[in-house]
């Protein structure tokens, strides 16, 4: 006989949310623990051994040898005959009798409880040979009884899983428990966090169950509801079969906890937009991040710190399709600065100076402190962030117009090209219009020149003009070449250096080989999606401009986009939304840029058919350079 009992196996906490988790489990009818079961009482009854019913008192043993599924013997018990037993044999010569539980030590000291495949037997008296008989089921049974395992400890091994070092063993009782169903026989791992004394895993994830590749894919978006998110508190679920639990066999188990990948701090400050002092700092996760010794900061007294351009950002390795946050701003300062200046190690630790990089730590991380050392929890495994000081001369206010105007020379196949009176301030990128020569068309319309501090206003870029074809009224259409039988120009059919760099788009770009003044498609190679190249040579062939990326391998100019690899930042200007294009030079509908916001970008790009000048300031996100202003 069996009823039903719920227990509460955990509550896990997915994205912030906590859901208990409830099975259903059987369980035998309740039996009391009754240790009395493996010691005699009252007179001593043997199987074979003759008696008189009268000899028996208020009690009586029987004693039985139990054995488990597998075979192997367990302990002795005793089969205990009450008062109202003893009446029943005395008048009808028969009663129900209760099987013992056994209690035992598993070959390591754990707990293990037993009972017997039928708790009941049925037990006889024959007058005529005075001797006892027990049935089980109608079936007469000797002193050999087959237990079942009812309850019992588990030993649980937690093992560094990449050195094979065992961290800690810890007995997790009454967790193999008598189950109707086989499927229904688990039990959740116990995490070291949990247990009293337990140690640390500094380095490692808990014992929890790490799936990585669910991690790396799981998509927010696509989450039907809090099941179908990804954390690292999953519980390691354990599978056990009672029939093959003994003292020997079953009960032990092993986890492999997971090497962490650390936290990482780079703390970094700049003076006039350079480098003037940078720092990294790592802590393994469930260790900590000790005090740090402070920099000396810019000296208050030649230059400000700007708050507005306090920037951070952060990326977890571990979840690398959500990219990289960006924040900046005079509000990012105080919620990082102002209100922890003091919590952490000394408020003025250099001429007067806050402790920004020790205050920064505790500020972004959001861990807890103890003996100004910064734990690292789950939530940091694997994260890197990036923190951003900028100061500012202070006779940068008093610095005059930096508006420069200069002549421009462009190297050209034809030689020398020089544009008059080009104006532009100090630091910026400029765009020049190529100088048009008569009978002959340039492979591009504007270049792009850099504003020098010396006053003068030079370009790398290189133009390539090809002789006008007098003999074809569309000198963009093929079919309309009369004087060559494979419709090449062949006009101007050789390449002129080139110095730039190119990035293929979404899909695959195909190669062609140049030879004998025509292009050639290369059906064995392609250039991969999302790719950069460096370019050494142009030509332009019937109109079409081609770019050579390697030894006699060339690509289409409309199949790739020209950039500048170039950092910096970007403001946006005071309007709701500041749109953003993607590499084929289309919006981007569900993202914009706020107003009054600063951007880090990594290349200035010239994209679609006009070479639209962008900044790129995330993967396939691009602002136009004419919505922003370059700081």
């Amino acid at each position: 006989m069996k009823k039903q009992t719920t227990i509460l196996l955990s509550a896990l906490i997915l994205t912030g949310f906590c859901s208990p988790i409830i099975q259903t489990a059987d369980t035998k009818a309740a039996i009391v623990r009754n240790v009395d079961d493996m010691v005699p009482s009252g007179k001593v009854l043997h199987f074979g051994e003759k008696f008189e019913l009268s000899d028996l008192k208020e009690e009586a043993s029987i004693p039985v040898k139990a054995y488990a599924q597998t075979g192997q013997f367990l302990e002795n018990g005793y089969v205990k005959l009450n008062q109202r037993n003893i009446w029943d044999l005395q008048e009808k010569k028969e009663t129900t009798v209760a099987t013992p539980s056994i209690y035992t030590k598993s070959n390591w000291g754990g707990h293990l409880e037993y009972e017997a495949l039928n708790i009941n037997l049925k037990m006889t008296y024959d007058d005529n040979t005075k001797t006892f008989t027990l049935f089980d089921n109608g079936n007469p049974i000797t002193e050999d009884i087959v237990y079942e395992l009812y309850e019992g400890s588990a030993r649980i091994h937690y093992v560094l899983k990449d050195t094979k070092k065992e961290l800690y063993t810890y007995e997790q009782k009454e967790v193999l428990q008598y189950r109707d169903f086989p499927s229904e026989e688990t039990f959740m791992i116990e995490p070291l966090r949990k247990i009293y004394d337990a140690p640390e895993p500094v380095g490692y994830f808990d014992a929890y169950n790490m799936d990585f590749e669910a991690l790396a894919n799981w998509n927010p978006f696509e989450s039907e509801d809090d099941d179908d998110d990804v954390d690292f508190d999953s519980p390691i679920i354990e599978k056990y079969n009672r029939k093959e639990i003994d003292k020997d066999h079953g009960t032990e188990f092993t986890v492999y906890l997971e090497k962490a990948k650390p936290y990482t701090i780079n703390f970094k400050v700049y003076l006039d937009n350079k480098p003037y002092f940078s720092k990294k700092v790592t802590g393994e996760l469930h260790g900590s991040i000790p005090l740090q010794d402070e920099p000396k900061m810019p000296d208050s007294t030649v230059a400000t710190l700007n708050k507005s351009k306090t920037a951070m950002s952060t990326i977890n390795e571990y979840v690398p399709q959500l990219g990289t946050t960006i924040q900046t701003g005079s509000v990012l300062h105080s919620k990082i600065f102002d209100q922890n200046f003091g919590k952490i190690g000394a408020a003025s630790t250099i001429n007067g100076q806050p402790n920004f990089l020790n205050t920064g730590i505790y500020g972004i991380s959001g861990e807890s402190l103890e003996d100004n050392q910064v734990f690292v929890n789950d939530d940091n495994a694997g994260r890197t962030t990036t923190l951003e000081l900028y100061y500012e001369s202070n006779q940068a206010d008093e610095t005059p117009d930096t508006s420069v105007t200069a002549d421009v020379t462009i190297e050209s196949n034809l030689g020398k090209q020089v544009v008059k009176n080009v104006t532009g301030k100090v630091g910026e990128d400029i765009t020049v219009t190529v100088p048009k020569k008569d009978g002959y068309v340039a492979d591009k319309t504007t270049v792009i020149a850099h504003v020098d501090k010396d006053g003068k206003i030079t370009t790398e870029e290189k133009v390539t003009y090809t002789k006008k074809n007098t003999n074809e009224e569309k000198p963009n259409n093929n079919n309309n070449q009369t004087n060559n039988p494979n419709g090449n120009n062949t006009d101007s059919n050789l390449p002129s250096h080139y110095n730039g760099l190119v990035g293929t788009m979404k899909k695959p770009v195909d190669l062609y080989d140049f030879n004998i003044g025509q292009m050639t498609k290369n059906k064995q190679r392609q250039l991969a999606a999302n790719s950069d190249w460096k370019v050494d040579q142009i030509i332009t062939l019937n109109g079409v401009k081609y770019y050579r990326v390697a030894t006699n391998e060339w690509v289409k100019d409309s199949d790739v986009y020209r950039y500048v690899a170039q950092k910096g930042i970007v403001n946006t200007k005071d309007v709701e939304v500041t749109y953003l294009s993607n590499v084929e030079d289309k919006i981007v509908n569900n993202r914009g840029l706020a107003a009054n916001t600063a951007w880090k970008y990594d290349r200035i790009a010239y994209l679609g058919a006009n070479e639209t000048k962008y900044y790129r300031v995330a993967t396939n996100e691009f602002v136009k350079a004419s919505d922003v202003i370059n700081n």
